[in-house]
């Protein structure tokens, strides 16, 4: 991959996640101007992802292709794919199961306060809607197409997983922790799969589960 295509790919996400701090401010601005005060944090999440969303849409919507291609945007073609993930993705949740009550990570007080935030309706939404959809988008889609193309799939993982998991750096070391197996799951399955379609419904799983536990906890 030449050291050209290496920025554009950079930039794009930089841009594109950049793009999500903007709405945060503007819905911020708008909020404090027209009820006096600020959005809850389920709201600034919520302008988060509509924005980051956007910049992503833009931005595929620009390169040289169709926005299907770009974003990857398709279904696995085999049955046996999806089955082999959702077996493994319950697998998965056995481990992190056993690892979250065996306070390796830190204690059960910490796993409420970090599922705290989707206990509302717009929390649920955010979790288990628009963050599958628009972080696969973003780096499942857009960021992963583009390296694979000239990278073999493992390198192409790596760089992905680690972009992934710096976007939830804000949120603490145990959800960039939590994050980092999860991005590698999802990224096996874009690969496997060839679009972000399988990625999108096991992000979207996973986030459930852990509103779940969080819920009965």
């Amino acid at each position: 991959m030449s050291g050209r295509d290496s920025v554009i790919a950079a930039g794009q996400v930089l841009l594109a996640v950049a793009c999500g701090y903007v709405g945060v401010a503007v819905a911020s601005s708008l909020s404090s101007v027209s009820r006096g005060r600020e959005p809850s944090f389920d709201g600034r999440e919520t302008a988060f992802f509509l924005s980051l969303g956007l910049a992503t849409l833009l931005l595929a919507s620009v390169s040289s292709e169709s926005i299907r291609r770009a974003l990857a945007l398709s279904w696995p073609s085999e049955r046996r794919i999806t089955v082999r993930f959702a077996l493994a993705l319950i697998g998965i949740f056995v481990i992190e199961a056993a690892v979250l009550f065996s306070g390796v990570l830190g204690s059960l007080d910490d796993f409420r306060a970090m599922s705290n935030s989707e206990r509302s309706l717009l929390g649920l939404a955010n979790a288990v809607v628009l963050a599958p959809v628009v972080e696969e988008a973003l780096f499942r889609g857009l960021l992963f197409t583009r390296l694979r193309r000239h990278y073999a799939a493992l390198p192409t993982l790596a760089i992905v997983t680690i972009a992934f998991c710096l976007l939830h750096l804000e949120n603490g070391l145990l959800h960039v922790v939590s994050v980092l197996p999860a991005g590698a799951f999802l990224g096996l399955a874009r690969e496997f799969s060839g679009g972000i379609g399988l990625p999108i419904l096991l992000h979207a799983c996973m986030n459930l589960a852990v509103v779940i536990v969080g819920l009965a906890l």
